[in-house]
């Protein structure tokens, strides 16, 4: 893999946090809101999966790869939530949980990213 790629991934990942962070807060703005359905986003797995893979240029005379705004993560109903009288399906549990695991993933993500990003900076100063 490329070192440099380590970045995109990790920009992905962060980016993807960062969605998922947002639809968590949205449930949780909207546990009392009468038919509202839980929403997340699909895996990061999935995501990138799903993600064109990146054509490598292996002679000058190819057309270069077009090169794609930042990726983007839809929203969509979590499956499985059974819903309460009002037709809600929001678990503040749930909410709460994911949360705490997507602040800690992001947590993780930086830390790496920053530390690759300090090592790159010690040897390029020589």
């Amino acid at each position: 893999m490329d070192d440099l790629a380590l970045f995109s991934i990790g920009s992905d990942r962060n980016r993807w946090l960062a969605t998922r962070s947002a639809a968590l807060a949205d449930n949780i703005a909207n546990a009392d809101t009468p038919g509202f359905k839980a929403r997340d986003v699909p895996t990061f797995e999935a995501a990138l999966s799903s993600a064109n893979v990146a054509m490598l240029r292996t002679n000058g005379n190819h057309l270069a790869p077009t090169q794609f705004g930042a990726r983007t993560f839809d929203l969509v109903n979590r499956p499985g939530e059974v819903p309460k009288h009002s037709g809600n399906t929001v678990s503040l549990e749930t909410e709460l949980a994911n949360l705490g695991e997507t602040r800690s993933q992001h947590s993780l993500v930086s830390g790496i990213l920053g530390a690759f990003h300090r090592m790159l900076l010690s040897s390029s100063k020589g």
